[in-house]
């Protein structure tokens, strides 16, 4: 867990501010997917709205683990290319 701590503090400023970036978009993806499954939950009872609003759920977290790991991985390259 230390290590993990101690890569982000010595992650680039400009790949951080991305992660954050990307993070941010996802949880707004996210969000837009909460709505979508409370519009079929108490409005709209089609399979239809339910797959779109579940499919997005999905995607959201795809994202944000990548843009986590992403960040990790350019941090890395960064530090060889640096050495």
């Amino acid at each position: 867990m230390r290590q993990l701590l101690l890569e982000f503090k010595e992650m680039d400023h400009s790949i951080l501010n991305l992660m954050k970036s990307g993070i941010k978009f996802s949880f707004c993806l996210s969000i837009l997917s909460i709505l979508v499954l409370l519009t079929y939950d108490f409005v709209y009872t089609i399979p239809f709205v339910y797959d779109i609003g579940f499919s997005l759920f999905k995607t959201s977290l795809f994202f944000i683990v990548g843009f986590v790991v992403f960040a990790f991985a350019f941090s890395k390259i960064q530090k060889e290319i640096k050495s």
